[in-house]
């Protein structure tokens, strides 16, 4: 017998090596350790052993590792088990096993997973959805919008599923806003067409008779009422008898207003004595003229002929206009369109003289103006501005259109 360390001789029935010390083990306890050495060799106790087909373990019992890997023919019931061949598989975690027979999917790819994606132009989704707001579907162009700026970055992070539905909730809002737009524009061509139709035969609508037969009378009538005015003017522009009191030059400062010849300044009684009042819906009787100044003042008689006056106030303190003095008198053919009144100023002159008849009554003017629509011809008093005559003639027809006359006592 023979140490198994360093193969000296031993004695028999030594315990020990007298050479190395080593602790003897009879034959036979040593042959059953070197028996079981290989039956250990043999055996697959690794839990974690990958591919030994066919093992028994030395007693003709099959491989019951939980978690071993790639057993060939066995009837494999692990669930942690991976790529068995040929085998009935229920694994709920197994991956990518051919030919068997899995009870779950949880693959996010036609049933694989890690498989890679084809990626999804989302500037190709953005820019439809720009068209789709331009055309005026603003509300579902803007949610386009939204969804399809999420695409690449979802897919950036690799969020393909959410990519995906991004995409095609950004296509479902450009398609709804598109054909918005077209239903719309549709709708709005047919109605063109329609009120088109309909104005074309407007003109057989007996609504349209009534209207034209409205404004037909309403011409009439306002031909009517021009008629009556042209009367009224040609009546006034008849010439009226002047009275014996009233000068012959511009510098009597007398005016006749109807029967009454007033020379200014007069008094508010004097005008009113005439037939007029004083408007006083334009100036109050009681309002109030600052000293050394004058006011506007409209007179008016029944047939609503105006005439305007100079309210003057020549004294130092303010005073009422109603106690003014009046200065003089400016009166146009518009003021007297109503007929009724007249105005006749010194030499018989009156609304519809001519030139010739008003510089052979006053003489040359002192100043002319000849504008667009009329000429003035003015005189004046060397010993004051405010003592003047002034008559105006239409452009067009040459004869006297406006009379001013001014006497402020000063």
């Amino acid at each position: 017998m023979k140490c198994k360390f360093c193969g000296n001789d031993l004695p028999e029935e030594s315990k020990f090596c007298p050479s190395c010390g080593a602790s003897v083990e009879p034959e036979e306890k040593q042959e059953q350790s070197e028996q079981l050495a290989e039956a250990k060799q043999q055996e697959n106790q690794n839990p974690y052993e990958y591919g030994v087909p066919g093992t028994d373990n030395g007693s003709g019992a099959q491989n019951e590792n939980p978690y071993q890997y790639g057993s060939a023919g066995q009837d494999n019931e692990n669930p942690y088990q991976y790529g068995s061949a040929g085998q009935n598989n229920e694994n709920p975690y197994q991956y990518g096993s051919t030919g068997q027979n899995t009870s779950a999917d949880y693959s996010a790819n036609n049933g694989t997973y890690g498989q890679p994606q084809k990626p999804i132009n989302g500037t190709t989704y953005l820019i439809f959805a720009i068209i789709s707001t331009l055309l005026c579907c603003l509300p579902l162009g803007i949610v386009a919008i939204v969804y399809a700026c999420k695409i690449n970055s979802l897919q950036r992070n690799g969020d393909y599923a959410g990519a995906q539905n991004a995409a095609k909730k950004a296509k479902m809002f450009t398609i709804i806003g598109t054909v918005a737009v077209l239903v719309v524009s549709i709708f709005y061509i047919i109605f063109a067409i329609v009120i088109g139709i309909g104005s074309s035969d407007f003109d057989d609508d007996p609504v349209s008779n009534v209207v034209e037969n409205v404004i037909e009378d309403k011409n009439d009538s306002k031909k009517a009422d021009d008629s009556d005015k042209s009367d009224k003017a040609a009546k006034s522009t008849e010439p009226a008898v002047a009275s014996g009191e009233l000068g012959t030059s511009w510098d009597s400062y007398t005016v006749q207003i109807n029967d009454k010849v007033l020379t200014f300044p007069c008094t508010k009684a004097d005008i009113e004595a005439a037939g007029l009042s004083m408007d006083t819906d334009y100036t109050a009787e009681n309002y109030m003229v600052n000293a050394n100044e004058y006011e506007l003042v409209y007179f008016e008689d029944a047939n609503d002929n105006e005439i305007m006056a100079y309210a003057i106030n020549n004294t130092d303190t303010a005073m009422e206009v109603k106690d003014c003095l009046i200065g003089g008198v400016s009166v146009d053919d518009y003021d007297l369109e109503n007929g009724g009144l007249t105005v006749i100023f010194p030499g018989g002159l009156q609304m519809g003289a001519s030139k010739d008849a008003v510089t052979g009554a006053y003489g040359e003017a002192d100043d002319t103006y000849d504008g667009d629509s009329l000429s003035m011809y003015s005189w004046y008093s060397g010993d004051s501005y405010y003592k003047s005559c002034e008559i105006d003639f239409d452009a067009e027809s040459g004869l006297v259109c406006t009379m001013t006359m001014q006497n402020f006592g000063q």
